[in-house]
């Protein structure tokens, strides 16, 4: 069995076993295995937590097994960094994907972070100030861009990403960040591991620590949103919750899913897709109050998503997937990326073609090929 998920890269400890976990649950949080390169030692192989980080292992109740392929060497990523770009966005794992200044940018294992000028047909990577695994990047104007990531990194350029400076953040606890979102009043929220909340209010230069819905709340976020004038938030063990003050409260909210939610789609006022484990997708239309299940032909666990300019959703998974939805968002029309290997997020170039990132994967799926919107 294939498990995808994006996990903190933080040793197991006692925070782990909190809130009662099900076996099946903490089974899965000692199997996910954050991507390395290289592994250094059987210790580093028992890291992390399953939530929103793509990760590759083989799992069962009385038996974990791990395939661990380390993807870029130590003497490629130093090369990065000279300048002379050896390393290859199809032979890197990546964990985001942005739109930028006409291009993509993404970032991925050992702080790479890569930028396609060309719609995803070429790509040249740096090395930003980190050995820490990337995971998500944020575009806060046409100069300022945000990444965070594995062991509490975020890392920050202010020169349309030609340089970087790391931001050291005590708070974090060395605990890892899985996203960071852009607000409509310009502050960044970073988010992770053990109910892990970020604000920065001076565009990622300083950050501070706050609580999530209570000071026991220990759940992984996945991803927060801003729909409306509302934050939601989503995370592992079926945690969704919102807040209507801009974050400084927040109200834990009811799905039909416990299992662990790995990403959300702000779709209008109160307009929301949530999507997770075994191809799970929900959908609510009054903000949280209500759920319907939206079908979906798959049960790999989808990573990343996005919704395009004309309303469609794209939704990436395990095992090459790519799906694209209808004009309503009520069905999904399913596509596989030649490498077979999980898919990170996959977004429309400007030609119209599918351009996507993942572990050992990154192109483009031509127009003839791409599902059909109906």
């Amino acid at each position: 069995m294939q498990t995808l998920k994006k996990a903190p890269d933080k040793t197991v400890g006692t925070k782990s076993m909190k809130a009662n976990r099900s076996p099946v649950e903490d089974v899965a949080r000692l199997a996910s295995v954050p991507i390395h390169a290289p592994f250094n030692g059987v210790d580093r192989v028992v890291r992390g937590l399953a939530s929103r980080a793509l990760v590759w292992c083989a799992a069962s109740l009385t038996l974990v097994c791990f395939q661990v392929t380390a993807s870029a060497s130590s003497e490629a990523l130093a090369a990065v960094s000279r300048g002379s770009d050896p390393v290859r966005a199809e032979r890197t794992a990546l964990f985001d994907l942005v739109k930028y200044n006409g291009g993509f940018l993404s970032v991925g294992e050992r702080g790479v972070v890569m930028r396609s000028k060309d719609g995803g047909k070429t790509w040249l990577g740096i090395q930003a100030p980190t050995t820490r695994t990337l995971v998500a990047i944020v575009v806060v104007n046409e100069n300022t861009l945000v990444a965070v990531g594995h062991g509490g990194s975020i890392v920050r350029s202010d020169d349309a990403g030609q340089t970087w400076l790391a931001i050291d953040v005590p708070d974090t606890g060395g605990d890892s960040i899985l996203g960071v979102t852009l607000l409509k009043d310009g502050r960044l929220l970073g988010f992770g591991a053990y109910g892990m909340y970020l604000v920065s209010e001076d565009q990622g230069k300083t950050w501070e620590r706050r609580s999530v819905i209570n000071e026991e709340f220990d759940r992984h976020i996945s991803k927060i949103v801003e729909s409306g004038n509302s934050l939601y938030l989503v995370g592992e063990t079926g945690t969704v919750a919102r807040s209507d003050d801009g974050g400084e409260h927040w109200t834990k909210l009811e799905t039909p899913y416990q299992g662990s939610y790995f990403g959300l789609i702000a779709l209008g006022d109160g307009d929301l897709l949530a999507y997770g484990m075994r191809g799970n997708v929900f959908r609510t239309r009054d903000g949280g109050v209500s759920w319907r299940q939206v079908p979906f032909d798959s049960k790999s666990a989808l990573n990343g998503g996005y919704v395009t300019a004309d309303g469609r959703v794209v939704i990436s998974g395990n095992n090459g997937l790519v799906a694209v939805s209808d004009g309503g968002v009520n069905e999904f029309a399913l596509q596989y990326v030649p490498e077979g290997t999980p898919v990170a997020k996959a977004m429309y170039a400007e030609d119209g073609d599918l351009v996507y990132v993942g572990y050992l994967a990154a192109g483009r799926l031509p127009p003839n090929k791409a599902p059909v919107s109906r």
